[in-house]
């Protein structure tokens, strides 16, 4: 199964379904479905940081990691230009993200938090996984 993303209407919230491969395909795409999103564009070559994350489940590692991207790019001032997950386990995540300066306004939506409403991290038969999250905005 080829990864992607799609973008989903709620009242005062945006979801992100995306899916992939495996656990590892689907949260990298649900990192790029929220760079769409906040219309983040970025330039050149970047930093590369190291994100490890340990939670309650996979639901927890997702929203952890959305939001520690959020982070990222609220403090540092730039945009997450690639992104690789190395490892989704129940209670773990690894990841590697190149970060690079902003270029310009994005004109994409301001997102304040990735948020439990109806998180979710399903396992298909087949090894393909499908996740959705709702971020605050």
């Amino acid at each position: 199964m080829a990864g992607g993303f799609e973008l989903l209407d709620h009242t005062a919230d945006v979801g992100i379904r995306a899916w992939g491969g495996d656990a590892r395909e689907a949260f990298a795409q649900a990192a790029l479905g929220l760079a769409e999103l906040m219309g983040v564009r970025a330039s050149g070559p970047g930093e590369v940081r190291r994100i490890r994350l340990e939670g309650e489940d996979p639901a927890d590692l997702l929203v952890g990691f959305l939001n520690e991207l959020l982070y990222l790019h609220e403090t540092e001032l730039a945009g997450f230009v690639r992104v690789e997950v190395e490892e989704v386990s129940d209670r773990a995540l690894e990841a590697e993200v190149e970060l690079a300066p902003l270029r310009g306004p994005g004109g994409g939506v301001a997102v304040k938090a990735a948020t439990y409403h109806q998180v979710a991290v399903e396992r298909r038969p087949d090894g393909a996984v499908e996740v959705r999250v709702y971020v605050d905005v």
